[in-house]
């Protein structure tokens, strides 16, 4: 009868056990890659105040603002393998052209918020396409993959710009997540219509990026919490931490890309961008920008990044 007792017991706080691991994992995912979750992120800051100011109030952040609240744009949809609708804003050239510059925007980001980039791009004379990623906009999906899924509905965005201008060039440009999402696309078998990369501060992996992320912002013990996150992962949304590596997609590129990183940035930290760069089997240049915080070279110094990057792509358009 004791043996049956401690039996149950055992298995009750085991099923315990369970349940709570199962709720952590569940917790990570509902609140930090769901789209409701993503949406109340939006509304808060993961970064200090210094950043999150310069990232606000900086006057290169009011002439992109300025330029989205000006410059006309049409709404753009488009279907994945899934038949999930995906949503972009595209910005005609002024003047024909046949260059097209792929925008990515970041976490809890949105074509708005990099309208730095796309901006720059369209004073250029370029039609630029800014995708919403997965759980953010009106691309369907309720749950965002940081760049792992996402990568297959950038092609499907490759695919839709080469079907209707079949002799264009095309660029691909990303911040943050964003840049992650630009290299694991990379990786990916493209036409030939893509010529040339600009990734902006991206990660090695999800892994890695949570290994930083659930300690130093969120202050939860790496182990166990990140492997039931992982898991939770794997079950609700169909990928898995480590397979989503941008650094094993940038060994099988063939794309150039230009890589680019800010040495104070401590959200994704510098010493990602150093296997990046070694790693990828493609043509390839790195800048780094001194006392750049993430996600604002492009602010801190915008005539080193902008001269940088116009160097660079112009050598394949």
């Amino acid at each position: 009868m004791k043996a049956k007792t401690f039996l149950k017991l055992t298995a009750a706080a085991a099923a315990m056990t369970g349940a709570a691991c199962a709720a952590a994992g569940n917790y990570f995912v509902e609140n930090f890659l769901s789209r409701k979750g993503i949406e109340r992120l939006t509304h808060k800051t993961m970064l200090s105040e210094e950043e999150h100011s310069l990232l606000t109030e900086s006057p290169a952040k009011e002439e992109g603002l300025e330029f989205f609240r000006s410059v006309v744009y049409k709404d753009v949809f488009t279907f994945n393998s899934h038949s999930e609708c995906l949503h972009a804003i595209y910005y005609e050239a002024e003047k024909p052209s046949n260059i097209f510059v792929i925008t990515c925007h970041g976490y809890t980001g949105s074509p708005e918020a990099d309208s730095v980039f796309t901006g720059h791009y369209y004073r250029m004379g370029f039609n630029v396409l800014a995708p919403y990623l997965r759980a953010h906009g009106k691309s369907e999906h309720k749950y965002c993959s940081m760049g792992w899924l996402e990568r297959l509905d950038i092609v499907d965005w490759i695919n839709y710009i080469v079907e209707r201008h079949p002799g264009c060039k095309i660029i691909l440009h990303g911040c943050s997540m964003g840049s992650a999402t630009v290299m694991m696309t990379t990786g990916e078998a493209l036409p030939s219509n893509v010529v040339c990369a600009v990734a902006d501060c991206g990660y090695t992996s999800v892994w890695d990026e949570y290994s930083v992320q659930i300690g130093d912002t969120l202050g939860l013990p790496e182990t166990p919490f990140l492997q039931l996150a992982n898991l939770a992962a794997k079950i609700k949304i169909g990928f898995d931490f480590k397979e989503a590596s941008a650094l094993k997609q940038v060994r099988k590129s063939k794309t150039p890309t230009l890589f680019i990183h800010g040495d104070r940035d401590d959200f994704v930290p510098l010493w990602m961008n150093y296997p990046l760069y070694k790693n990828a089997a493609c043509e390839k240049e790195r800048l780094i920008v001194s006392n750049a915080p993430h996600a604002a070279s492009a602010i801190v110094a915008p005539e080193l990044y902008w001269s940088t990057v116009e160097r660079f792509i112009k050598k394949y358009i």
